[in-house]
């Protein structure tokens, strides 16, 4: 793979001064983790700058009672890591690989030393952590305010654009998902979304075999997104 390939092509990365980008470009390096690993531990020291080439990244806690919660997801062109090495603090978060995932790394004390050089980089580093917060408040709202059904819907929705398969007139989501995972990914149980799930086959709105759910009503899921 050539990391200045996916580099060049991601927006944060391209909005950034040209002599910053060479440098980060230079220090990067690529990382592959198969499905089911850990990439980072709540505690750990800071040790790079990560960028999702492929993949789904699940970042979690476990509560004092033994339960795990999901806080978010991070897929294909997402950045993270950044809040670690702007404030020089352990991770806050666990994060595990949910299938096959590509990262570009940027080490921690190379990211620094750039920024020492051009104080810019900070700014742009922060716009990333703006970025999740905005996003965070936006999923409250969604949990707030919209059933689960919808949120499955404009999940699913969401996930055609970097895992959709066209065949013939349905679309395969081309990501290996577990009714537990859908669960966690909504902070709602897997008994939850087998019941949509069933009742949305029954529908012909969807199917799902392994764990792979293929779209055979687009326009009625999107309906479903934003319910009057």
């Amino acid at each position: 793979m050539n990391i200045n390939h996916y580099l060049n092509e991601d927006p944060w990365f391209t909005h950034l001064p040209p002599n910053v980008q060479i440098l980060l470009a230079n220090a990067a390096v690529l990382k592959v983790y198969q499905k089911g690993q850990m990439i980072l531990a709540l505690g750990d020291d800071a040790v790079a700058l990560y960028f999702v080439i492929t993949g789904i990244i699940r970042v979690c806690n476990v509560s004092i009672s033994g339960h795990e919660m999901t806080l978010t997801h991070l897929s294909s062109g997402e950045w993270f890591g950044e809040i670690s090495i702007i404030d020089d603090s352990p991770r806050t978060h666990d994060a595990w690989t949910m299938n096959k995932v590509t990262l570009v790394c940027i080490p921690k004390n190379a990211v620094i030393h750039i920024a020492q050089l051009h104080p810019i980089l900070y700014k742009h580093l922060a716009l990333i952590t703006c970025g999740r917060i905005r996003r965070a408040f936006n999923w409250i709202d969604n949990a707030t305010s919209l059933s689960t059904s919808a949120r499955l819907a404009g999940m699913l929705i969401g996930l055609i654009s970097n895992y959709g398969i066209q065949i013939e007139g349905d679309i395969k989501i081309d990501l290996r998902l577990s009714q537990e995972e859908l669960g966690f990914m909504l902070g709602t149980t897997r008994q939850t979304i087998n019941k949509i799930i069933k009742l949305w086959q029954q529908q012909d709105l969807i199917d799902m075999h392994y764990g792979f759910i293929t779209i055979k009503n687009k326009p009625q899921l999107m309906t479903m997104m934003n319910p009057v």
